[in-house]
């Protein structure tokens, strides 16, 4: 059985796995999660059965219906949580500025919010191209991908016209630019003096990519002058606000407070659950644009609970919303997940409920909202892995590399 290696990078200062960078090319390394697979190609899941009734045996009583609120504030159980930098305060914290980001500026024509689906995919490919020749970490593609959604939320859904949306595409090239280069100037990684001249010549090539695409106003002679222009404008819109929690710094700090709340238990099944919900949130960023109707911290969530349930820590029936019956939340789920059977939960009832509760700790929600959550992520994954365009670049699928990855 070969190991797992998630090639994903981490929000800054958040907890998780540490990223593993190496050689890649674009957007299939910054989009790279590695799945345990066995030599046979079936999935490594490990089985935890026996580990339960052993005399390490996770104590659920701690957990039970009498005792849940006092388990969740436990001294012991908030020092585990500061200690790994994941405490309740992280996520009002983050909550609040993601509320604060996402916040609709008038009402009206969602459609309008965000580029086109083509353009959206050939520009994160573009970041993730800019950002590696940049020398960013590979966290810095959600990063990006997630300053640009609120650049566009701000500059261009308040006018709601197609001009608005045309006039951001034409200034795309110059905004990826500028984003890079923002994010470069914050993370100071570099002593040169690159700056914002490094991806002049990757702003050029966008540019004659979007012409191709029939946007023949966009200027192919992109300049450092204009680059800077944009910079200060993406500022100004952001409030100068480029610390925001996305969907995989989300994902990683879920699956970080799950794995302290279980002891570490589970630490195994809970890594391949990490880099399930690590690899479908990055694919789809590919597609849809953050915003208040798929905000990061729901979308993380919901694939935690829907990664739980592929795990076998968790009934499908217990994560399904109440407004659907149970053939079509099956049928849903296993659209997200084709090559796999219905997934049969490895723990009785009581353990897999103490788990559920465990899990609404963990992401800071009721029950209804993780049912909630997790359809509105099962839907933006069938929505993702249908693209096109994922298809055709070959990132929709894994890859297989024997290294090691843990929470």
């Amino acid at each position: 059985m070969s190991s797992a290696v998630a090639e994903v990078g981490a929000y800054e200062g958040e907890p998780g796995p540490e990223s593993l960078c190496g050689s890649f090319e674009s957007l299939k390394a910054y989009s790279t999660v590695d799945l345990s697979l066995s030599e046979d190609g079936t999935d490594s899941t490990v089985d935890l059965s026996d580990r339960y009734t052993s005399e390490e045996s996770f104590d659920y009583e701690e957990v039970d219906a009498h005792s849940f609120s006092g388990y969740a504030h436990c001294p012991s159980i908030q020092d585990a949580l500061d200690a790994q930098g994941v405490a309740d305060e992280l996520l009002e914290d983050w909550t609040s500025r993601e509320l604060q980001a996402l916040a609709s500026v008038s009402l009206g024509a969602e459609a309008l919010i965000g580029l086109p689906r083509h353009v959206r995919h050939t520009t994160v490919c573009v970041l993730a191209s800019m950002a590696q020749y940049a020398g960013l970490p590979q966290k810095s593609l959600a990063e990006a991908s997630l300053l640009l959604d609120v650049f566009i939320l701000k500059s261009v859904a308040p006018k709601q016209s197609t001009d608005s949306i045309v006039l951001a595409i034409n200034t795309l090239p110059a905004t990826c630019a500028a984003l890079v280069a923002i994010l470069w100037k914050a993370d100071c990684i570099s002593k040169s003096s690159a700056g914002t001249s490094i991806n002049i010549a990757s702003a050029c090539l966008f540019a004659q990519q979007l012409q191709q695409m029939g946007y023949i106003e966009v200027d192919a002679d992109v300049t450092e002058n204009m680059i800077n222009r944009q910079e200060a404008k993406v500022l100004q819109e952001l409030r100068w606000r480029i610390h925001m929690p996305n969907a995989e710094s989300w994902t990683s700090t879920f699956s970080s407070r799950f794995n302290v709340l279980t002891k570490n238990l589970m630490a195994p099944s809970l890594t391949w659950v990490w880099q399930h919900g690590m690899f479908a949130s990055r694919t789809i960023m590919m597609r849809q644009a953050s915003t208040e109707a798929l905000p990061p911290k729901q979308l993380a969530a919901g694939l935690l609970a829907i990664g739980l349930v592929g795990a076998r820590l968790l009934p499908l029936e217990s994560v399904r919303p109440r407004h659907m019956t149970d053939e079509d939340w099956i049928d849903l789920y296993q659209a997200t997940r084709p090559q796999e059977l219905h997934p049969k939960c490895m723990f009785p009832e009581n353990g897999s409920q103490r788990l559920l509760k465990l899990l609404m700790i963990a992401v800071g929600v009721d029950l209804a909202e993780i049912q909630e959550f997790a359809c509105l992520a099962a839907s933006a994954m069938k929505d993702a892995f249908e693209t096109p365009e994922l298809a055709r670049t070959g990132i929709a699928e894994p890859v297989v590399t024997a290294h090691h990855a843990s929470i």
